[in-house]
């Protein structure tokens, strides 16, 4: 008797032991996409924040082309701001008294542009070629 109630447990067991869960799978991790690149073209508008005298430069359309983290800002008919973007992010630039400064995010690049007399901001995003 006790030889069929040992095995009438171990066959209880057994059948428990078969309905308990499975272990958890591992969770698949996507791979990450490649960095992007900030070099390209980026395109967006301007408008004025500052004009103190007749001579600033009109607010409109911008077009930069990046490339190797550089880039000419247009401020009038014959003036340009070399700019660069840091690892980081970070937008800076110069040309005679003029200033650049502003940021690199995600596929926009932002910033103001400024002499002390005269101030643009752009706002630009990134597009494929």
């Amino acid at each position: 008797m006790l030889t069929i109630r040992a095995c009438m447990l171990v066959a209880a067991f057994g059948a428990f032991a078969g309905c308990a869960s499975p272990p958890p799978k591992p969770i698949a991790v996507a791979p990450s996409a490649p960095p992007a690149t900030v070099d390209g073209i980026y395109r967006g508008t301007s408008t004025r924040f500052q004009a103190d005298n007749r001579s600033c430069p009109h607010p409109g359309v911008v077009t930069l082309y990046v490339q190797d983290h550089k880039f000419s800002y247009r401020w009038d008919y014959s003036t340009w701001v070399d700019s660069s973007i840091d690892p980081d992010g970070t937008v800076h630039g110069q040309a005679d008294r003029i200033t650049l400064a502003g940021k690199q995010h995600d596929r926009m690049l932002d910033g103001d542009v400024t002499n002390g007399q005269c101030g643009l901001h752009f706002t630009t995003k990134q597009h494929d070629f």
